[in-house]
């Protein structure tokens, strides 16, 4: 599969987009061939760019992927995971306190701090998914869309903050960090509710590992170069982004060893249709019966007919009880001359008059003969 030689580019351009990063933190201006911060910040995001460009050159050349994927156990992502959801739930708790604190309610604040929240419960459920089990049912798309929805809130909550200074103090890269981070939890959600896609799998890929180059280096050079030492919690959202980064890469490891080809992999879906169980009742020598399923259809030596004269019916057939057709014609003959005999045997043995005027001749003459006895 064409998709994992993604992996070759993507190792030495996210080298250097970590060292790009770091070199604003460590260098002078002008002291890296005399790049501003300000440019070495462009050359990390064209690093990511670049990223993204040849993984969706080798994701369109790949035709053999499959469209589905079936999660395995994976440790790193599911510690991961866990110490992300514990670090966005107190994130979020601090921002609530904060915002209701200084006075000045801001709608977006509190819709991030809310997803914030939200996306903890969905993080600890993944991580404990990764680490301990795997559930194989269908996971609800509403759930695991939530993290998507979270990076999408931080995304337009940094977008806001640009309008309100230069653009030459901007940081334009957390920016590119929840672009590519909003499009793969999208995209990943997506896989694990195992919805009908062509392109979830590879978009993963595609969003995923320059979301990772984008990621890992911002939270590095913040902890390291920007940390707050006075208010520990500021630092909460470059770690988030570290372990976002960090998650996303477990995750794509984990895909890229496990993947399989169109071949190899088959949806099943089971449609759940309601069963309505009807007592049945027998009249007359048929079954009458709504049900799907008869008590009678698992009787070896019994078969039912249906036809459009007796839609919604079942009548016995009694011709095909017996397999063997020479004993059935045996049967048949024995009944036909049973009846033949007995019937010859009645007109044989009926003496008595053929119609009803002799037979009231006979009655008269009975009469006449106990009248004439008596007198």
């Amino acid at each position: 599969m064409k998709t994992k030689l993604a992996w070759i580019p993507f190792v030495p351009l996210f080298l250097a987009a970590g060292f790009l990063k770091l070199a604003q933190g460590f260098m002078p201006d002008g002291g890296l061939m005399g790049l501003s911060s300000l440019q070495l910040d462009y050359c990390y995001i064209g690093a990511c760019v670049l990223i993204f460009l040849f993984t969706l050159l080798f994701v369109l050349l790949d035709k053999k992927i499959a469209q589905y994927y079936l999660p395995h156990k994976n440790f790193p992502a599911g510690l991961t995971g866990i110490v992300l959801s514990l670090l966005l739930a107190a994130d979020g708790g601090f921002t609530i306190f904060q915002v209701f604190s200084s006075g000045k309610i801001s709608v977006l604040e509190i819709l991030g701090a809310v997803f914030s929240l939200l996306s903890a419960v969905v993080f600890i459920v993944l991580g404990l998914n990764h680490s301990f089990r795997y559930k194989e049912g269908k996971s609800l798309s509403l759930i695991n869309v939530i993290p998507a929805i979270f990076c999408g809130v931080r995304m337009i909550l940094s977008f806001v903050q640009f309008t309100t200074i230069s653009i030459r103090l901007a940081d334009v890269s957390s920016l590119i960090c929840y672009i590519f981070a909003t499009l793969f939890f999208f995209n990943y959600a997506v896989v694990l509710s195992r919805i009908k896609t062509k392109n979830a799998l590879k978009s993963c890929f595609v969003f995923g590992l320059p979301a990772v180059a984008a990621l890992i280096p911002y939270g590095i050079y913040h902890l390291v170069f920007r940390f707050d030492s006075e208010l520990i919690l500021k630092n909460a959202q470059p770690l988030e982004m570290l372990l976002l980064g960090l998650y996303i890469l477990f995750v794509l490891i984990e895909t890229t060893m496990f993947v399989r080809e169109k071949e190899e992999v088959t949806l099943i879906e089971e449609e759940e249709a309601p069963v309505v169980n009807v007592a049945a009742e027998k009249v007359e020598g048929f079954i009458a019966s709504n049900s799907c399923e008869d008590e009678n259809d698992s009787v070896d030596d019994t078969s039912y007919l249906e036809n459009r004269d007796t839609e919604g019916f079942l009548y016995q057939d009694t011709r095909r009880i017996n397999d063997n057709p020479e004993d059935n014609d045996e049967t048949k003959n024995d009944v036909e001359n049973y009846l033949t005999e007995i019937q010859k045997e009645n007109d044989e043995d009926d003496d008595g008059p053929k119609n009803y005027e002799e037979r009231l001749d006979e009655i008269d003459k009975l009469i006449l003969d106990i009248n004439s006895k008596t007198d």
